[in-house]
């Protein structure tokens, strides 16, 4: 089997120390598209189900329905972008074509998607369903590519940390954008067509920051894929896949995180206004905290994953996080602001150690998958990464409209209303119970995880 060839840049030979240390500029202008993606990950998945529930007045479960519908296109895209964008040859290398043409068609599907006409119900749900699949589409030609690009940049355990810290900097940034796309909203006006304001303007921003993402991106390595990468088939990569052990189990914790994550995202508009009769402007500044405080704690994250291990840091900040998420059920209508406040400092710290270490531990598995078979994987990597996330970003507003469906939320009340307690028992189920399960689950497949630095020094298969 042969290796795949050397780096593009040509000034040091690849796993030298010079060519291992990526600069800053390099590191944060890779991570501000994510700044982007996370934007145009979370605000839909804030907000969409919320909006196209209470202001557009559709059927939660048709609405969840389509939801997973698009994402399941989503999905089904993941895996020929990823092994497209491994055989892309360009004077701007393989990943960075695909950042330059998806950036504008991400913020067009974004505004779309708010954006929704008057008509009768049947034409809306069809007017939905295809802007789910564009948006699906447009997502995967960015992500895809955009998330491979850190395992080429560096052969180097710690700058992966490095790399990664910059993304789950712009990450937390980007879901406080997606959390402010319905405070804006509200500011707008509150009803379908603020909605549909905030969303052009949240757009043009979504297109410009990829684009510029692209421009940042100009100096990174690049690594090219071996001359007969093309013939691979796609039972030998599964094949390899397999055999990567690390990975499995992370995706396997990963499949449990995101199921957490996005349930609790489609369904705290719901908790926020149903449950604690709070406002948009009080669920942003929540999660405006939360945000501030995971930056904050990043390089103390940093510092605790040289000292005690990437591992045992991870399990440490999965299990904390689930332990605040459980005090949800204490709270009542109108929360002290206190409360509201000790809640979302530590969810923020707790939740840099998640996003981060699980991120930097996957670029891991990612050289390991290089060193086991000499090929330059990382776009197919990356979609099978991207495959699950996507899954589960289908399932959870899925489960979600199917919960408040079957138990009884009337979305033709008021959204500060009071709900029956099946439909608040709904409500509690995606907001906490399934985030805390979730949760452990994922600190459970944790214990099987060994991957170490030293294991990462070997030569790969040639």
């Amino acid at each position: 089997m042969n290796a795949s060839t050397a780096d593009t840049l040509a000034t040091s030979a690849e796993g030298s120390a010079a060519a291992d240390v990526v600069p800053t500029g390099v590191a944060a202008g890779w991570g501000f598209g994510t700044l982007a993606s996370a934007t145009m990950l979370n605000a839909p998945t804030a907000a969409l189900l919320f909006f196209l529930v209470t202001l557009v007045k559709l059927d939660p479960f048709t609405v969840g329905a389509l939801i997973f519908a698009g994402k399941i296109v989503d999905v089904l895209t993941d895996p020929p972008v990823g092994a497209w964008s491994d055989r892309t040859r360009s004077r701007y290398g393989r990943r960075r074509p695909w950042l330059l043409g998806s950036s504008f068609a991400c913020g067009i599907a974004f505004a779309l998607l708010f954006n929704i006409p008057v008509m009768s119900d049947a034409a809306t749900y069809v007017y939905v369903g295809a802007t789910l699949a564009l948006f699906a589409v447009a997502y995967t030609a960015f992500q895809v590519p955009y998330m491979a690009m850190p395992a080429e940049m560096t052969t180097d355990y710690h700058q992966r940390t490095k790399i990664m810290s910059w993304r789950v900097f712009f990450m937390t940034l980007g879901n406080l954008a997606g959390v402010a796309f319905a405070a804006i909203a509200a500011r707008f006006g509150g009803d379908r067509e603020a909605y549909g304001e905030a969303a052009l303007y949240f757009g043009a921003a979504i297109a410009l920051v990829m684009l510029a993402t692209f421009f940042f991106t100009a100096n990174s390595r690049q690594t090219t894929a071996a001359p007969d990468s093309a013939g691979i088939s796609w039972r030998q990569h599964l094949q390899w896949l397999l055999v990567n052990r690390p990975l499995m189990i992370l995706i396997g914790t990963k499949i449990a995180i995101y199921l957490s994550v996005f349930a609790s995202l489609t369904t705290a508009l719901f908790f926020f206004k149903s449950i604690l009769k709070l406002d948009e402007q009080t669920f942003f500044m929540v999660f405006g905290l939360q945000t501030v405080v995971s930056i904050l704690f990043l390089p103390l994250c940093n510092l605790l994953s040289r000292r005690i291990g990437k591992k045992p840091a991870y399990i440490i900040s999965l299990t904390g996080f689930a332990a605040v998420v459980l005090t949800w059920l204490l709270a009542a209508p109108h929360e002290p602001l206190p409360l509201l406040i000790a809640r979302a400092v530590m969810l923020g710290a707790f939740g840099a150690g998640a996003h981060l270490y699980g991120q930097s531990m996957l670029i891991d598995t990612f050289a390991l998958d290089y060193q086991q078979t000499g090929q330059r994987r990382e776009g197919v990597l990356a979609a099978s990464f991207s495959f699950v996330e996507k899954a589960c970003m289908a399932l959870a507003p899925f489960i979600v409209g199917f919960l408040l469906s079957t138990l009884g939320f009337d979305k033709d009340l008021d959204p500060t209303a009071d709900q029956s307690e099946s439909a608040v028992f709904a409500i509690q189920l995606g907001f906490v119970w399934i985030p805390v399960a979730c949760q452990l689950v994922s600190i459970t497949l944790l214990r099987f995880y060994h991957l170490t630095e030293a294991e990462l020094q070997e030569k790969p298969a040639v």
